[in-house]
């Protein structure tokens, strides 16, 4: 009997864990590829493609990039039968082509195959050339409840969005949890009361506004703010009287990340961020600028990790002695100038308690050379050991903890204190939202 293929003693598997083998190699592919693979996959024998087109599971994933797609989309639309569907729409032109007549006709040929199945989608994210666009998925959509709906990204490639009042998407958006969009956008949903992470670029919110989003996501747990901006304008008639703003936000508000791209380094600066009273924050992330901490973050008794990256600290002292409770601090792609003592209070001219007395751990991650950084770091580690710290833990990133450990191995005199490599040092600021073509403003200025 002659031996027996590898694709037929696979073949030999119930057709549930043969589907599950498909789905498992799916599961860590972009979007984009799992039109082909699953092509791929049929393409096998009839046993694998029967077996493939039979699992509703596979066909979940919807990407849609040009009309070209649009046959696999409805194939994927049909197979996927009532299961709950992703749905990603982007690509959809050109840069010469993106005012031309036929965008608009191949968009509503999209909304054609998709408006009858899209309130099965669990999460739609959309990438659009202009408002036009938009308003053709809204007229298409606008009448339809999309109650399963948990996650929504929306974003215009060549609009800046200046004023609110854009028609909505959906009649009914009840369970939205996140939502990731640009500036005055936010009306498009007509309810944001299940928000538990908001994603906003290009802000630029008055008093009153932040305000009033809080109250509109009394649930919101994750707030991050992409390329934060100021009003030029913010509320001053409402300051004449000499009454304090003061923006109260949800008491479910646990993590907060801004990235800013103006100077924060005084009490006038025109921003919302010194009004925010947020008592239970307990992580707070901050990219770019120079920020006065003092200033713009008070009463953070609750904070258990502080990332800052790219930024210019001045005059913090008080911000740092104030975090009681910090467990963990990150700092990524700081200044060259920054002194580690300004942040942690230790000299060695004057030992003193740590400034974070329940620290234990740090990440430090910069593309520069280390100089004296992780012999201040190591300081700092060895006071909190002292204070009581079981065990001290130095992150670096991957493939320079030799480098560091070089740099301060004859001086580490505490074996509860170790290094570590950690593969990805990122936080919730998205590097492309901040810059251009994934670089960040300041590396330009």
């Amino acid at each position: 009997m002659p031996e027996m293929t590898s694709v037929s003693k696979i073949n030999q598997l119930p057709h549930e864990i043969l589907a599950l083998i498909f789905a498992t190699g799916l599961r860590d592919l972009s979007s984009g590829a799992h039109r082909p693979i699953l092509a791929l996959i049929c393409s096998i024998c009839r046993h694998w493609r029967d077996v493939t087109i039979g699992a509703s599971e596979l066909w979940t994933t919807i990407h849609i990039s040009s009309e070209r797609h649009l046959p696999a989309a409805q194939a994927f639309l049909e197979r996927s039968k009532d299961r709950l569907i992703d749905v990603i729409v982007e690509g959809l032109y050109a840069p010469e082509q993106i005012y031309s007549p036929t965008i608009a006709r191949e968009v509503a040929m999209i909304t054609a195959v998709t408006a009858p199945h899209i309130f099965r989608a669990r999460t739609l994210t959309m990438t659009l050339p202009n408002l036009n666009i938009y308003n053709v998925f809204s007229e298409a959509y606008r009448s339809i409840s999309a109650t399963n709906l948990a996650s929504l990204s929306i974003r215009l490639a060549n609009d800046l969005w200046p004023f609110p009042g854009y028609p909505p998407l959906f009649e009914n958006t009840k369970f939205l949890c996140h939502f990731d969009t640009q500036g005055n956008f936010l009306t498009v949903v007509p309810s944001r009361a299940d928000l538990t992470t908001l994603e906003l670029s290009n802000y630029s919110p008055t008093h009153v506004d932040i305000q009033n989003l809080f109250n509109a996501s009394p649930r919101l747990e994750t707030l991050i703010l992409h390329g934060f901006d100021r009003d030029e304008l913010l509320d001053r008639a409402n300051e004449d009287d000499g009454a304090p703003i003061t923006i109260t936000a949800p008491t479910t508000l646990k993590s907060l990340a801004v990235s800013v791209c103006y100077r924060h380094s005084n009490g006038m600066c025109g921003c919302v961020l010194d009004k925010l009273c947020i008592p239970n924050l307990e992580y707070l992330e901050l990219v770019g600028a120079t920020i006065d901490l003092n200033v713009h973050f008070r009463e953070l008794a609750k904070l258990q990790t502080l990332r800052l990256q790219h930024c210019r600290i001045t005059s913090a002292d008080q911000f740092f002695l104030s975090l009681k409770e910090l467990r963990r601090l990150e700092l990524a792609d700081m200044s060259p100038v920054l002194d580690i003592r300004h942040l942690t209070g230790i000299s060695t001219e004057s030992p003193s308690s740590p400034s974070f007395p329940h620290l234990s751990s740090v990440l430090f991650s910069t593309k520069r050379e280390y100089m004296e950084s992780p012999y201040r770091l190591l300081q700092l580690a060895e006071h909190c050991v002292a204070a009581g710290c079981p065990r001290f833990t130095l992150e670096v990133d991957k493939g320079r903890s030799e480098e560091f450990l070089n740099a301060i191995e004859s001086c580490i005199r505490d074996g509860r204190v170790c290094i570590r490599e950690r593969e990805c040092s990122g936080g919730l600021i998205k590097p492309n939202m901040t810059g251009l073509e994934g670089d960040f403003f300041w590396d330009y200025v």
